[in-house]
């Protein structure tokens, strides 16, 4: 599990990370999971389609940060 409670930004090399990362574990026959999205993450994953290849934990979804509006 990724905790992204503290992301306040994340751009295409971010994405790429997080979806580079999901290749790895799923080849080590694990499961990645991303928990505490913030609304930033969030829009980004839908925005580009990633949230329907990356699981975000649906009771740990888009806790809004504290510098977020």
């Amino acid at each position: 599990m990724i905790d992204l409670a503290g992301v306040t930004f994340c751009d295409s090399c971010g994405l790429g990370a997080l979806l580079r990362a999901r290749i790895e574990t799923e080849r080590a026959g694990l499961k990645l999971r991303l928990a505490h999205p913030t609304n930033a993450v969030v829009r980004l994953l839908e925005i580009t389609g990633a949230d329907h290849v990356l699981t975000v934990d649906p009771d740990e979804r888009a806790v809004p940060h504290p510098h977020e509006r």
